[in-house]
């Protein structure tokens, strides 16, 4: 005979099993093909302690922030009992900072959060033992006291300097061998996250263990086909070669 402990223990870990299970029957927001292929392989190197380095670029408004705010939502909830710390870096506080606490925030007022999650100091949010810590990094932002035992995020890793990011951010998660994932958009091959990618490619070649997720439109109007349409009529509108397209 299952006690009532007993089937609220084997709900709980299936819905924590999966990211998909965890964004379908939880936020109920449903994460995309092209969303959960990065996701899992993020996961598995969190999991399992192999302080794996991504880049996660994705056409515009594809939903890149709605993919690492379910992450932090999922990895939250998995390790709200053990502890652990995720720190997000984003190029501006206002409005970048702001945006992604408020999405993140947007996703635990779920009806399985929604009572259980705080907001401390500004810019910490808390699940039980679980934390995430967002900061600037613009290059006069003071960063002081965050240590990344989960995740380590740079957001629009593009726009962020690489001399900010090696000083204030990477050795946050340097005691844990932290997981760390840069996301954004490739404008030229000179910005941080273009140098950053030709640096995990190169790592790709040498043990297979696949860190580059790139996703254009063209495989991201295979699943959305408003999105589709979209990208269509403003080519026609501008161009194929036009920056924004290109983008």
């Amino acid at each position: 005979m299952t006690r009532p402990g007993d089937a609220v223990s084997s709900a709980t870990k299936y819905l924590l099993s999966d990211i998909a299970v965890f964004s379908r029957l939880i936020l109920e927001r449903p994460l995309r093909a092209y969303q959960l292929e990065p996701a899992h392989h993020i996961l598995q190197s969190i999991v399992h302690g192999r302080g794996l380095e991504f880049a996660v670029v994705m056409a515009r408004q594809a939903g890149k922030n709605e993919l690492t705010a379910q992450l932090e939502a999922y990895l939250l909830n998995v390790y709200q009992r053990r502890g652990g710390q995720i720190v997000k870096a984003s190029p501006t506080f206002k409005p970048q900072t702001i945006n992604s606490m408020l999405r993140l925030e947007e996703h635990l007022n779920n009806r399985w959060n929604r009572y259980f999650w705080s907001r401390r100091e500004g810019y910490i949010y808390q699940l039980g033992n679980a934390r995430a810590l967002f900061f600037s990094a613009e290059p006069t932002a003071n960063v002081v006291g965050g240590t990344a035992s989960l995740l380590l995020e740079c957001d629009e890793a593009q726009d962020v300097s690489e001399l900010k990011w090696g000083k204030d951010f990477e050795p946050m998660g340097a005691s844990a061998n932290v997981t760390t994932v840069f996301t954004g958009t490739t404008w030229t091959s000179q910005t941080f996250l273009a140098q950053t990618i030709a640096y995990l490619r190169q790592q790709e070649k040498r043990d297979s263990h696949r860190r580059v997720f790139t996703y254009d439109a063209q495989i991201i109007g295979c699943e959305i086909s408003a999105y589709r349409k979209l990208v269509e009529q403003r080519v026609h509108k501008l161009g194929r070669n036009h920056p924004l397209i290109k983008t």
